[in-house]
């Protein structure tokens, strides 16, 4: 077999190999592409497969681009030095056309290191780059056919240096083994190489033999080739553990020195993405952690029904109905005609009053798949408790809107039990821009204890909330204590009158810039439900393999005493 020098590379006929320095000792590495810090190989902190066509060459570390495989391995002063044999593919042929990617780059599993020295790992793969990890660890022979245009000097600086001039054909290089003794390597030409230890006292040259130790190898003849590296059938020699290394690891974890164990490196690897142009992952592969149903907001919590006498039991059929008895408040008077005089006569009336009630409800086929498989019952589950949280809202809305008609109106025109609002008491503050809130409360609940009714609940639109949650308390008449909880929509005035903030959806025909109220007593309306409300039905519907569920309810409504509830406000 035959060389060729060119530049870095030699042609070797007849052949596809391609023959390199891949992994360097005693240099420190770049920071690769994945931000792993840069590390220092040894002789002993790599281990090498016994067989080498384990390791494939690929393409910028694309293991889905292989283009070679190892033929052979060798570990020498320098570094792991490979040979590799090019596929007899359109890729390997591409790359021998043209190999302008000429940098070697080993990939290695199972790092341990500490700091920037490696204490283990094992060699698994291998790749050409257009840049690598080390300067120094690239190809220096290649195939037949290699392009012209490839060959070229390469800087002073790397290991394997081209020589100052055409002429010469020696190559230095110093590095440092794992011991810390410090050598140089000379290659006077491809048949020639020596290896020289460095005194610390004195630079070994040859004006100091004693201060070095030299080493000496040269071929037999001077038409040889060197000698041949490692074939597949030849295990390299067992490495001896570098207790040096094992020491000083265990001394950087008695002193709290963090030292990466089980690290992988590709350098000069390629980035690898979750998303965007290149991402490992295709879409649905990576899932969302599942923390299954969502939080809501809290459940609805009735506010205007049980302002109320709202009770819960059996609703008859036909309702119910009662009388009342009308002008009773007028039937005794004064006698003025003296004694053993005709008392004051008078007569009285009597009223029907009877219940309305209304139903509410929700139905749906569900299928029966949601009954008998499983994965699906959380969801259903939560799907029926929706239902019931609207039954709740809906019909305390309903309830809501019953309280407004009755206290705005009697049977027939739209606010026609309306009252205007007060005009401010004479000596009211300028400032008090806030006040009329107040005035209309007060004016409201004086009209129930007019009508002869206890006052205990007073509804209002967010108008006149918002007046009453700003009122100075130094603003506040004398006999007025007012506690708001801001943000509930609930306030109390005096400890007895439960004042509730409404939507202005509720104060049907009023003028939503002025503040709007309706008060009354807890007798003056009645609700009634069921006691188990709402009611649940299920059904199967075989013919369609589902089953038919429903949630249902009643709200029985009584007017008892419509006078005793008013509205303060102004129409629209």
């Amino acid at each position: 077999m035959t060389t060729q020098e060119a530049g870095l590379f030699s042609r070797v006929d007849n052949t596809r190999a391609v023959k390199g320095l891949l992994l360097p000792f005693g240099e420190l590495s770049r920071p690769n592409l994945s931000k792993t810090e840069p590390v220092m190989f040894s002789a002993t902190s790599v281990s090498i497969p016994r067989d080498p066509s384990a390791v494939t060459l690929n393409d910028e570390h694309d293991r889905f681009n292989p283009i070679g495989r190892a033929t052979a391995l060798e570990v020498t002063d320098a570094g792991v030095v490979a040979e590799f044999t090019i596929f007899n593919t359109d890729e390997g042929d591409a790359y021998l056309e043209n190999p302008t990617k000429r940098k070697l780059s080993a990939e290695l599993g199972s790092l341990m290191r500490a700091g920037t020295k490696a204490v283990r790992s094992r060699l698994t793969g291998a790749a050409v780059c257009t840049e690598g990890a080390f300067a120094s660890a690239a190809l220096f022979s290649l195939a037949p056919g290699v392009s012209a245009e490839f060959a070229e000097e390469v800087p002073s600086s790397d290991e394997y240096s081209a020589p100052e001039s055409s002429s010469s054909s020696e190559y230095t290089t110093e590095f440092t083994d794992s011991e810390g003794v410090r050598w140089r390597r000379v290659e006077k030409s491809v048949r020639e190489t020596t290896v020289t230890q460095i005194s610390d006292s004195a630079p070994a040259d040859e004006d100091n033999p004693e201060d070095s130790k030299e080493e000496t190898m040269t071929a037999s003849t001077a038409g040889q080739t060197p000698a041949p590296l490692v074939t597949p059938d030849i295990a390299p020699p067992v490495q001896d553990v570098d207790l040096h290394a094992v020491f000083s690891a265990m001394a950087n974890i008695k002193n709290g020195v963090q030292i990466e164990d089980n690290e992988s490196a590709l350098f000069a690897l390629a980035d690898i993405t979750t998303t965007g142009a290149g991402a490992l992952p295709a879409a649905g592969v990576i899932q969302p952690a599942w923390v299954g149903k969502l939080w809501q907001g809290k459940e609805y919590v009735r506010k205007y029904l049980p302002l109320n006498n709202h009770t819960f039991g059996p609703i008859d059929l036909g309702g119910r109905a009662g009388f009342r008895l009308d002008q009773g408040t007028a039937l005794v008077q004064e006698r003025t005609t003296g004694e053993k005089k005709e008392l004051p006569t008078g007569s009285a009336t009597t009223s029907r009053r009877e219940s309305t009630r209304k139903s509410f409800g929700y139905a749906a086929d569900v299928a029966a798949e949601w009954s008998y498989l499983s994965g699906g019952a959380e969801v259903l589950e939560s799907f029926w408790k929706g239902v019931a949280n609207s039954y709740a809202k809906v019909t305390d809305l309903v309830g809501l809107a019953s309280m407004f008609r009755v206290a705005s109106r009697d049977t027939g025109a739209a606010l026609s039990r309306m009252i205007a609002p007060g005009s401010l008491p004479a000596g009211t503050p300028a400032n008090s821009a806030y006040y009329p809130g107040i005035v209309q409360l007060i004016q409201a609940i004086e009209a129930i204890s007019d009508a002869d009714d206890d006052p205990s609940w007073a509804v209002v639109n967010p108008v006149l909330w918002q007046q009453l949650i700003f009122t100075p308390k130094d603003l506040l008449p004398e006999f007025i204590s007012l506690a708001v909880g801001v943000g509930t929509g609930e306030a109390n005035a005096d400890g007895k009158i439960t004042v509730r903030k409404a939507p202005q959806s509720a104060f049907i025909g009023t003028k939503a810039t002025d503040p709007q109220v309706i008060a009354g007593a807890k007798n003056a309306i009645e609700f009634k439900e069921l006691g188990t409300t709402p009611i649940q039905i299920e059904a199967l519907n075989v013919a369609k393999f589902g089953v038919d569920r429903a949630t249902v309810g009643f709200l029985e409504e009584f007017v008892v005493r419509p006078e005793a509830t008013v509205f303060i406000g102004t129409a629209a």
